[in-house]
């Protein structure tokens, strides 16, 4: 694994220790974690997002968006207005996030965690591995 990779990881890891919910899971239609948490940690929950994945994107700004990550939106249906893309700048292997709200005023946010670009299937098993989410 190559140093730029080690770095990402190291802060998926600071990232998992410190996320709002306890639960992740393994999202197979988009190759992905996955964690559900309520309203009431969406502060926090986006302020540790946007601090692991720097850049956001909304439907407004996808058109200005690199390939890699205009892909990723089209890829897993686009990006609606009450919903962020989030991502670590344009480089080999991108981490991203796509944040969805659901449920109304007093429902949820899904937070689905994954990585694209140059990417082997062991570095996504330990992806896997690092949320306790395992490909079942």
């Amino acid at each position: 694994m190559h140093r730029e990779l080690e770095s990402l990881f190291g802060r998926l890891r600071a990232f998992r220790s410190s996320w709002v919910s306890r639960g992740w899971s393994w999202d197979r239609r988009f190759g992905c974690v996955a964690s559900t948490f309520g309203l009431e940690d969406a502060d926090r929950a986006r302020r540790l997002v946007s601090a692991l994945l720097s850049d956001t994107w909304t439907p407004a700004t996808l058109p200005k968006a690199p390939p890699l990550i205009a892909e990723l939106a089209e890829a897993t249906g686009g990006v609606r207005a009450d919903q962020l893309l989030f991502a670590t700048p344009d480089a080999r292997v991108i981490a991203f996030g796509l944040w969805c709200p659901w449920g109304g005023e007093a429902g949820n946010i899904s937070l689905r965690l994954g990585l694209v670009g140059q990417i082997s299937e062991d570095e996504m098993e330990k992806l896997r591995e690092l949320f306790g989410a395992p490909d079942t």
